[in-house]
């Protein structure tokens, strides 16, 4: 049986502006994803089953028809009107669920990227980048990877040019946040806190991380956050890192640095904690 595999990586937001409410309900946002060395892999087997299977190592995720691959899977052959002839998909999870880290939005990206060549469709990045939108905001980001300025729900996602190279320190508490709840939070603000998206570009055009991470901003910094969140925050800033933020709506937070040894530091001290994830990364 042919089975091809991908690694699919997990992203923060080193900043994250929700810049208001749009009329359909959603929420418009001015972010900057960033693709990091902790991944999942996507593995995909051709069947004879006609039927799409989901396994994966960790019992929490589900393996029906609620899981994000299996509607990725669906819009594929949807929008290419091809039949499916039987598919396996086995999940071997490393990025933190409810963590604000885009764990389903990639492994659907990586799964679309997959079945694109599996049946030799040769869709375009738009192409791809609509298909996925159907099934979660995240995934348009997920299939350009790398540094990116994403707007609008997450539809609008634009390249840019990498940062040097830093670590970053991640970790997340036992619970996680709802999103739809966090989002109902920042509904109530008043006068919210807003970036100057202009600054923030042109310190990536300059590779200026300190000037990135004291401009950035996460709107659901704003809200009501758990207390893990805020001990995790006070335990890396006390490490000097360059910068400290929530990625997404949470619950994971990270700290940038650009020494390794402060870094590590850092994640000696989360560690002793017994977060229910930590870990040390590098941007990609």
């Amino acid at each position: 049986m042919n089975t091809i595999s991908i690694k699919t990586h997990a992203k923060i937001n080193l900043t994250l502006d929700v810049t208001e409410k749009r009329p359909d309900g959603y929420h418009n946002i001015d972010s900057i994803f960033e693709e990091i060395s902790l991944y999942d892999t996507v593995s995909i087997t051709v069947t004879d089953s006609e039927d799409i299977t989901i396994s994966c190592d960790k019992p929490d995720i589900p393996c029906d028809k609620n899981n994000i691959v299996y509607k990725a899977s669906e819009k594929f052959f949807e929008y290419t009107g091809i039949k499916n002839r039987g598919l396996h998909i086995d999940i071997q999870k490393n990025i933190p669920s409810q963590a604000g880290m885009g764990g389903g939005s990639t492994n659907a990206a990586g799964v679309l990227k997959l079945l694109d060549k599996l049946y030799d469709t040769n869709l375009t990045d738009n192409e791809l980048m609509k298909t996925g939108l159907s099934v979660g905001a995240d995934t348009p980001f997920f299939i350009k990877g790398g540094l990116c300025h994403v707007t609008g729900i997450g539809e609008i996602v634009v390249p840019l040019p990498s940062l040097p190279k830093h670590y970053i320190i991640i970790a997340k508490g036992e619970g996680g946040i709802s999103t739809p709840a966090a989002y109902k939070e920042i509904d109530s603000l008043k006068d919210p806190v807003h970036q100057n998206t202009q600054k923030i570009l042109n310190a990536v055009t300059n590779k200026d991380i300190n000037t990135l991470m004291s401009e950035s901003i996460n709107t659901f910094e704003f809200t009501q956050l758990p207390d893990d969140v805020l001990k995790i925050k006070e335990i890396l800033k006390k490490h000097s890192p360059t910068g400290v933020h929530m990625t997404g709506s949470g619950s994971a937070v990270f700290g940038i640095f650009t020494d390794i040894t402060k870094a590590e530091n850092a994640l000696a001290e989360l560690k002793l904690k017994n977060f229910s994830f930590t870990g040390l990364y590098e941007n990609i």
